[in-house]
């Protein structure tokens, strides 16, 4: 067992005396990066699996929270800057109680959970100051719900009703949102900013509602009724309008011209104002019964002269007295007739094209044989122009300056030749770089497939006990002098060796390989 054992290591110390320096580097390397990548596999498959204990926490919340984890020696990740958490996952509801058992995360009562802390002696000033909180904060939660706003701050102003006052104050609202990096709300965020508000609090209009920015920028200012938000949306509405009658007049100028020979501009000025009109249309049909009727009739008999009449000479009593017999009858009627009212409420949207400009440019170079007024006439049909209205066309046929264009179509050919030809170089990369992989992998397996073949057809050597000891005194000899010995013992050492070198010369001509490899098994020992 024992001569097969150091015949093992002497055949591992033979091989490794073969392999040069930068072999045993390149397999130390190897060694060690497996080493390494079994370390962090084995660190990864025993390290726990983590959830987030609490998330969104305030900086006196965490802090708490990570000093009760410290005094526990629980082991714990924070993320997202500070505001998370992160326990292993089979502690989470553990850690939740605890933690919860103490009072942490205290947090901060906002919303209407004010509004149970109140008691029987709060007075009706507390009442309206809580109340006024309690809105507040529900409004701050939920426009930080919103996407790009971290925290957002709401401040209410809501006036005292007064008695003997026929207009009452407005209620108005100023927020403050902290928006995340690299976040711009747009016009239409802002005006539903404005409108969740004002839809919060009664008799609130959103034109009194201010918002602005952390940096100190007015989104929406209260009083002017003028938000970012109509500028954005008449510029959105004009713009989506210019581009839809501009494709369809280019997509045709392309057809007849060529693409790239033509240039259509629409300027659409679009009325974004809501208007509200209101008629009334009285309407009798005849025959209809009136709906009531009244009559009355008043009579006079007797002498004298009636009064009546305008005060004047002609008017005057009779001087002598004498009186004549008359008669006075008088009769008047009223119908109230059933009437048709219709009335009308007309609410025009928003939209409506004010004027339309369009400004057509033909290169001369191919344009030259056309007619304009054709052209003008079917881009006229095809954007919808209305004089009446005030639209213009301009059609104009001049030059075409094409030397960005050549340039830009120069560049573009560069651009792919030079991609193509960095894919190709990146090809060749990858596949000298597996060819060499594969190379180095077959030099190393004919290495091991010859080792195997030498390891099989190798016989250990039967040598005698005299052999032995004159090929270990050599390999002693190689590293410390001999004593020094008699001038007898010397020469009987001498005859001695000589016949057994003359064994050992034999033997190395019939199996040279063998010898050999034993020689540089005892060499790297003895160096060793």
């Amino acid at each position: 067992m024992k001569q097969n054992l150091a015949g093992m290591v002497e055949r591992a110390r033979a091989t490794l005396s073969t392999i040069s320096l930068g072999q045993k580097v390149v397999i130390g390397l190897l060694l060690a990066g497996l080493l390494l990548g079994g370390f962090y596999f084995y660190s990864w498959i025993t390290t726990p699996a983590q959830a987030p204990l609490f998330s969104n926490l305030a900086s006196k919340d965490a802090s708490a929270i990570v000093d009760e984890l410290n005094a526990e020696s629980v082991p714990y990740t924070l993320t997202d800057g500070g505001q998370t958490i992160m326990v292993a996952k089979d502690k989470v509801y553990g850690l939740r109680l605890t933690m919860s058992g103490k009072g942490l995360p205290a947090g901060q009562d906002t919303g209407y959970a004010l509004l149970d802390q109140q008691g029987i002696t709060t007075s009706e000033f507390q009442q309206q100051v809580t109340y006024q909180r309690a809105i507040e904060g529900e409004l701050d939660k939920t426009l930080e719900a919103l996407q790009g706003v971290n925290t957002a701050v709401v401040h209410v102003a809501i006036p005292k009703d007064q008695v003997f006052v026929t207009e009452q104050a407005k209620p108005t609202a100023s927020v403050l949102l902290d928006l995340a990096a690299g976040t711009q709300l747009t016009g239409e965020q802002i005006q539903a900013v404005t409108n969740l508000v004002s839809s919060s609090i009664q008799g609130m209009d959103p034109s009194q509602v201010t918002v602005a920015d952390s940096n100190g920028q007015v989104l929406s200012s209260a009083g002017t009724g003028i938000t970012p938000a109509a500028g954005d949306a008449r510029s959105q509405v004009e713009t989506d309008y210019q581009n839809r009658l501009g494709a369809n007049a280019q997509q045709m100028l392309d057809t007849v011209l060529g693409p790239g020979h033509s240039k259509v501009s629409v300027r659409a000025d679009v009325d974004l104002s809501q208007k509200t009109s209101t008629s009334d249309h009285y309407t009798y049909n005849k025959g209809t019964p009136p709906l009531s009727s009244s009559g009355t009739t008043e009579k006079y008999t007797g002498s004298g002269t009636p009064v009546g009449g305008v005060l004047g000479p002609e008017n005057m009593p009779n001087a002598s007295g004498s009186s004549g017999n008359s008669n006075y009858t008088k009769t008047s009627a009223t119908d109230n007739n059933a009437v048709d009212k219709t009335t009308t409420n007309t609410i025009a949207p928003p939209g409506d094209l004010k004027r339309l400009t369009v400004s057509v440019v033909m290169d001369s170079a191919v344009a030259g044989k056309l007619n304009q007024s054709q052209i003008q006439s079917l881009v006229t049909n095809a954007v919808g122009i209305d004089p009446v209205r005030g639209d213009a066309i301009t059609v104009a046929s001049m030059p075409f300056d094409n030397t960005a264009a050549k340039q830009a179509a120069a560049d573009l050919a560069a651009a792919k030749a030079a991609a193509s030809n960095a894919q190709m170089w990146s090809m060749i990369r990858t596949g000298g770089i597996a060819g060499g992989i594969a190379l180095v992998i077959l030099l190393v397996w004919l290495r091991n497939r010859r080792r195997e073949e030498f390891e099989e057809e190798y016989e250990p050597l039967e040598l005698s006990d005299d052999m032995l000891a004159e090929l270990e005194r050599l390999r002693v000899s190689s590293t410390r002098e001999e004593a020094s010995l008699d001038t007898r013992a010397l020469e009987l050492e001498a005859a001695e060796r000589q016949k057994v070198r003359g064994d050992i010369s034999a033997m190395v001509s019939e199996k040279p390989d063998e010898v050999a490899a034993m020689l540089r098994g005892w060499l790297s020992e003895s160096k060793a």
